[in-house]
């Protein structure tokens, strides 16, 4: 007995420390900035890579968006969650860089190889050949949309945003989002039937 209260127990613990975090680093902590960067890194570097698909780009832009964030975290009015407050700052980030680039982008055989095994989302079943073939095939598709549907679907169906919270980090209404959603679902389908 006693497992669901533990669960909850757990849960409630976990919401607690995070809150504890996000008031520190509102308050210029950067050893709470810092750990609140580390638990939701995977999912920010998934935006930014949905953005700019170059591994040494997403490097660069993540560094950058953590000063941004870190600078800007008094800012936070809490509206959201912080997790998506973290996920608008990298996506500006990474836009922000793909202008100031004027998007020369000159991929070389090592970003094509990195694309291949960069973890964009969480792949299910299957022997690792399967997983490597769907991922490259992924990668060439996704490559074929434009940043802001690649965006889009890497936030709603790769990390499980909701509409909400993707049309808040892309400063966008929701029915922007989910239209965007939709047509970006029909032309990555129809990319993979290439």
């Amino acid at each position: 007995m006693g497992g669901a209260d533990d669960y909850t127990r757990v849960v409630l613990t976990m919401i607690d420390k995070v809150a504890d975090l996000e008031k520190r680093a509102r308050n210029g902590e950067a050893s709470a900035f810092g750990q609140l960067a580390r638990m939701y890194d995977r999912d920010l570097r998934n935006v930014v890579w949905s953005v700019l698909r170059s591994p040494q780009m997403t490097d660069d832009v993540m560094q950058s968006a953590y000063e941004r964030a870190f600078r800007n975290i008094g800012s936070f009015d809490g509206r959201s969650s912080v997790k998506t407050w973290l996920s608008s700052v990298c996506y500006r980030t990474a836009i922000d860089h793909i202008r100031y680039e004027g998007r020369r982008r000159h991929p070389s055989m090592d970003d094509e190889n990195a694309a291949v095994s960069y973890d964009m989302s969480a792949a299910s079943g299957g022997d690792l050949a399967v997983r490597v073939v769907d991922r490259e095939q992924l990668s060439q598709a996704m490559a074929q949309l434009s940043a802001d549907e690649a965006a889009i679907l890497t936030m709603t169906a790769g990390l499980g945003y909701s509409y909400d919270e993707v049309a808040s980090i892309m400063d966008i209404a929701r029915g922007t989002v989910a239209s965007r959603a939709s047509r970006a679902r029909r032309r990555l389908q129809q990319e993979l039937e290439r």
